[in-house]
């Protein structure tokens, strides 16, 4: 089973722009994205490692 670990934070100032802080581990913070921003993000990084199976 492969993992892609990612780390969602949603604190007061996220909550305030309406975004996530993304990061990514061995890439650290990643920035800030709205909610469909990341699923996207997350959609291509699944295909991703499926593809290389």
């Amino acid at each position: 089973m492969n993992k892609i670990p990612f780390m969602l934070i949603m604190g007061e100032k996220e909550q305030e722009e309406g975004k996530i802080a993304v990061r990514k581990h061995g890439q650290g913070d990643l920035g800030s994205f709205s909610l469909s921003e990341f699923i996207e993000i997350f959609k291509k990084e699944v295909a991703s490692e499926l593809n290389k199976n």
